[in-house]
């Protein structure tokens, strides 16, 4: 009844152009925020020049960005204004949404004939994307397309500090008489509960340190590599401690395990551009190396997403690409070109990036350079 319920007060997930891709449960709790239902707490004050939409039934993210942005695809950055919403395959009619300064210019969209679908987290490919879900919008160009997938970043790792210590972990399970490792549906209980601020619904990342992180070239701690496992939501709550069913898992999940507050993370769209000639001279643009891979393997090449040791401060974004490379063990002569890469997420000083293209073994260690 509670699932149904949901399905009614909510838009449903956009799911026809991504078939086979697992779609989140709907947020819950669901409360009353000025007159309508949401598990959100959307925000109720904005700054002056900021155009405001409330958000009707049928909407989507794609169809939005469509509208507001020129293009469907974009509609990670309307996701991006509004960081109140948890979890972009479901949004709900009522709350506001801060759509940027074109909103101004739209006219008042018409009644949908019927509820539309909301996108997955990450943007359906470009051949199935015309007027799918309902939303008539026009395919872009084909050299348009996401970076990476829910996996990629979802499942992947990030660099913290070299001290950091958690502040919530998995203390114990339902089954811990039966079970080590717990993943999808299964109830674990917390390290903190009411008088340490946890509160029922919320959302957290299931984490664990992998080790201290070295630069392949200086021997320089860089930080601790952080891997998602999967992620938690509270169910309810007792004075010290809290019950959580685990939403997804990507790995093993142990007692003991840290937790980290949940904040959805936009899938980037980038552009492919021709790969890079063996001809061109190398530019003057920043340069870093690989520093870390999945699992630590010693060689890896296409699909495959690894971590390098230049982020924000270095003029990354998510959706930038970079070239791969290895100086040549001969002096004086040209690098070996190895592949190119597109960024996923960014820290000050390190990025999480996907291989998209690679025309040799690759290993950390090698170089790269922003195109």
């Amino acid at each position: 009844m509670v699932r149904a319920t949901f399905a009614v007060l909510a838009v449903l997930c956009f799911c026809g152009a991504a078939a086979g891709q697992a779609v989140n449960p709907p947020p819950h709790p669901l409360h009353k925020a000025d007159g309508h239902w949401t598990p959100y707490q959307p925000p109720t004050e904005f700054a002056p020049d900021a155009n405001v939409y409330v958000i009707q039934k049928g909407d989507t993210l794609w169809a939005l960005a469509k509208r507001f942005l020129g293009n469907p695809y974009l509609w990670p950055q309307l996701w991006e204004k509004n960081r109140y919403i948890r979890d972009a395959h479901w949004i709900y009619p009522g709350d506001p949404l801060v759509v940027g300064v074109k909103a101004a210019e739209v006219e008042a969209p018409a009644a949908p004939a019927a509820p539309a679908a909301q996108p997955p987290a990450a943007a359906p490919p470009p051949a199935a994307a015309a007027g799918a879900g309902g939303t008539g919008a026009e395919a872009p160009p084909a050299n348009l397309v996401a970076a990476g997938s829910e996996g990629d970043i979802y499942c992947f790792a990030y660099l913290d500090e070299v001290d950091v210590h958690p502040q919530l972990t998995i203390r114990s399970a339902e089954q811990i008489e039966y079970k080590d490792n717990y993943s999808t549906d299964d109830i674990v209980y917390l390290s903190g509960g009411e008088q340490e601020g946890v509160k029922a619904g919320q959302e957290y990342f299931i984490v664990m340190p992998v080790r201290k992180l070295h630069h392949p070239a200086t021997n320089a701690v860089l930080g601790t590599v952080m891997r998602y496992l999967g992620r938690a939501r509270v169910l309810c709550t007792q004075d010290h401690t809290a019950t959580a069913e685990i939403l997804a898992s990507c790995d093993a999940i142990q007692v003991g395990a840290w937790l980290k507050p949940f904040e959805p993370i936009p899938i980037p769209m980038t552009v492919l551009t021709p790969p890079v000639d063996r001809c061109d001279p190398a530019s003057t643009r920043p340069r870093g190396y690989i520093v870390y891979s999945r699992d630590d393997d010693v060689s890896f090449g296409a699909d495959e997403v690894v971590m390098i040791d230049l982020g924000e401060a270095d003029q990354l974004a998510p959706g930038s690409q970079a070239i791969v490379y290895r100086d040549n063990p001969v002096p004086g002569t040209p690098r070996l070109l190895l592949g190119e890469l597109a960024v996923l997420t960014t820290g000050p000083h390190w990025a999480s990036a996907k291989i998209i293209r690679s025309s040799g073994q690759m290993h950390v260690g090698d170089r790269v350079e922003l195109k």
